[in-house]
């Protein structure tokens, strides 16, 4: 008999034994206890009988022992409310929403041809410009939009050029400027000042349009080019235009502050301006800044510089700012295949019936077009496999496939870049190496150096998405959905340029399935990458992965696909658990993604619900093993994602601010008025006062 069963023995004898010496003054109870206790004891001994005879039942009741024992101890401290544990450690695979059958729908995308058979020795062009393009740069054909533009441009017309992403379009107007300003009688001078403005949106496009102009004018170096942007010494930037600048490309903002304080800065001889990525300049708020560059310089110069518009979409704004910049324009479509003129009126919102009509069917078609090259699948992935997915696709194709890829992934905030390219680092590349991002004070360094490698990946927010020829992508991913179709359509075209192949995938959760339906009424068509796709090439590599810090390493090796994502994603919690700097860029990458979540715009505010969300998984794709609500800022306890929601409709509705308004609000304090006035006293204590 075993020693358990041997003491259930020994305690009934006892138990007997002092029953019968009970006495005669006990004998009625003492013979009524005694026979209760007897069968509880009966029962007892019944009951580990069966346990001996089935020894694999030892561990339940080993662990239904240890179970009693700690909630005996908790209940004994705490009392008998039950306290949820602050860590919590769920499959990936267990309730998780299904996932629905879409079917993308095979619409007519929009062909847009991009390279012709037409060379650049068949324009009037100077034949150093001609020998430099061709041999020096290896552009032996132009592209359509080449073809069409630089025809119009170089018989001095204003110009509103729409064009897919990655058409060639920055040197569609660079090389008519080059080949204007070279042809002049009296040769330039480097003192002269600006003959060129190019307006840009960001930093990274300012220095890639800079480059081109520098490849451009090898044959010709009297004509100097330039670069402002923000982000630089300011002193520096003085320096440059004191010593002279003939063409000087610029993101708005900074060229604004060096015409109000730089004396040096002379507009009097600009005689062209080019404003590219003219929608982007929009969407980041620099409609009124334009608005000022083109008041200086019709105080400054004799005469209107030529005006070139550039943009992918042509959407309202878009031809609000050309009705303000363009004179009697010829409108270059290369969608449609067509260039025809647009007078003044047809441009206007105010004269032109025609102008409506324009505007009517431009916003009601919406149709964008996307290299044919392109390859785009979509894939729906719970929320709580989304991070092992990423990692697997990015070891699939920039590590195991040969050769290798170049990859860029886009995310909606700055700290998701920050905490995905640091978990990356530690659990998927060995030490020596380091992840890429696009963090703000070395944006440019980190953009060259991913430029020049052979493979590689780019973590990044929509910094990135606009104008940036990165060259030799092979991927795009778009980790979190992007905010309208024409994001989608920026975001895509970093891969298949200039006429090379390329590949995009969708990240889509169960519940964002109706973005597919909204990219097919825009002539997007996509096709669904599953899941399993993905993991199977996980497990075949899953034992290569370099050995991480903080990682326990002694542990079974998967052997099914399931196994090799948990595997990977113990792997990144056990990262984040044990580092605390990691778990705070998980904390914060948490808080910023769901913020984010909550200001998608009203078209699609449908789709992309704050209340779809699951926290709990959100916080799983965030390595994050706490609940929601002990991550500090967004907590559904105390309902900080209904506030959210509600905020973000509040401020949806509001009525938009008049201009009178907007210009107040454009140099205001940053104070919102309200009904407390906060009185400061001399040893730091303060006191509210109502207002009157």
């Amino acid at each position: 008999m075993s020693d358990d069963y041997f003491g259930e023995i020994s305690l009934n004898l006892t138990t007997e034994a002092s029953s019968f010496q009970s006495g005669k003054k006990r004998k009625v109870y003492g013979d009524r206890i005694s026979r209760v206790q007897q069968r509880k004891e009966v029962k007892q001994s019944s009951d580990n009988s069966q346990l001996t005879v089935k020894p694999s039942s030892e561990k339940t009741v080993t662990k239904r022992k240890w179970e009693d024992e700690s909630t005996t101890e908790h209940t004994e401290k705490h009392g008998n409310k039950k306290k949820k544990p602050d860590v919590v450690i769920s499959s990936l695979f267990r309730k998780n929403p299904e996932i629905p059958q879409v079917l993308s729908a095979e619409v007519d995308t929009v062909a847009e041809n991009v390279f012709t058979g037409e060379a650049f020795k068949d324009l009037p062009l100077h034949p150093f410009l001609v020998a430099n393009l061709e041999e020096k740069q290896g552009f032996t054909q132009m592209t359509e939009v080449q073809k069409q533009a630089i025809p119009v441009l170089l018989r001095r017309n204003d110009a509103l050029i729409k064009s897919q992403t990655g058409s060639g379009k920055t040197l569609s107007y660079a090389v008519p400027i080059v080949q204007s300003l070279q042809s002049r009688k009296l040769k330039i001078r480097r003192d002269d000042g600006p003959y060129a403005l190019v307006i840009v949106p960001t930093r990274e496009l300012a220095l890639q349009s800079y480059e081109t102009f520098l490849k451009l004018l090898r044959p010709f170096i009297w004509i100097v080019p330039g670069c402002l942007m923000g982000g630089e010494k300011r002193k520096a930037e003085k320096s440059r235009l004191r010593k002279g600048v003939n063409i000087l490309v610029a993101t708005p903002g900074r060229l604004m502050d060096h015409i109000r304080t730089t004396n040096v800065l002379t507009l009097a001889r600009v005689q062209w301006l080019v404003i590219d990525e003219a929608d982007r300049l929009l969407e980041l708020g620099y409609e009124r800044d334009v608005a000022q560059i083109m008041n200086s310089l019709k105080a400054q110069c004799p005469d209107p510089p030529q005006t070139v518009l550039l943009s992918a979409t042509l959407s309202e704004g878009v031809e609000r700012l050309s009705s303000i910049t363009l004179n009697n324009p010829e409108h270059i479509n290369v969608t449609d295949g067509v260039s025809q003129p647009i007078s003044t009126a047809l441009i206007s919102h105010t004269v032109s019936s025609k102008a409506q009509t324009w505007s009517q069917e431009e916003n009601r078609d919406e149709t964008f077009s996307v290299p044919s090259q392109l390859k785009q699948h979509f894939i729906i992935t719970p929320c709580k496999l989304r991070l092992v997915t990423l990692a697997s696709l990015i070891l699939w194709k920039c590590k195991y496939t040969k050769p290798a890829s170049k990859m860029i992934v886009f995310f909606s905030t700055q700290d998701s870049v920050e905490f995905h390219a640091r978990l990356f680092s530690q659990i998927l590349l060995p030490k020596k190496k380091k992840a890429v991002t696009d963090l703000a004070e070395d944006r440019s360094k980190t953009f060259l150096e991913f430029s020049q490698a052979n493979s590689g990946v780019l973590l990044c927010t929509d910094v990135a998405a606009r104008g940036i020829d990165l060259p030799h992508v092979d991927w795009i991913v778009q980790y979190t959905s992007p905010g309208a179709t024409v994001d989608y359509v920026h975001r895509v075209g970093r891969t298949a340029r200039a006429g090379t192949e390329g590949q995009a995938l969708l990240f889509l959760m169960p519940s964002e399935v109706g973005f597919i339906e909204e990219l097919n009424k825009h002539k997007i068509s996509l096709s669904q990458m599953q899941l399993s796709t993905i993991l199977k090439p996980l497990l075949a590599n899953i034992s290569s992965l370099p050995p991480a810090e903080h990682v326990n390493t002694n542990r079974e090796m998967p052997r099914t696909e399931e196994e090799a994502a948990t595997y990977l994603q113990d792997r990144a919690e056990e990262c984040v658990l044990k580092d605390k700097e990691m778990h705070g860029l998980a904390g914060r990458g948490f808080q910023s993604f769901v913020r984010a979540y909550a200001t998608y715009s009203r078209e699609v505010k449908d789709i992309f619900k704050v209340s779809d969300l699951h926290l709990g998984h959100v916080a799983k794709s965030f390595a994050l093993r706490e609940a929601p609500t002990k991550v500090h800022g967004v907590s559904a306890k105390f309902g900080g994602v209904q506030k959210m929601q509600r905020t973000t409709e509040k401020s949806s509705n509001k009525k938009p601010l008049s201009f009178k308004q907007a210009a107040l609000s454009e140099y205001s304090s940053g104070f919102q008025p309200g009904n407390k006035k906060v009185w400061a006293k001399p040893g730091g204590i303060t006191k509210a006062k109502k207002g009157r």
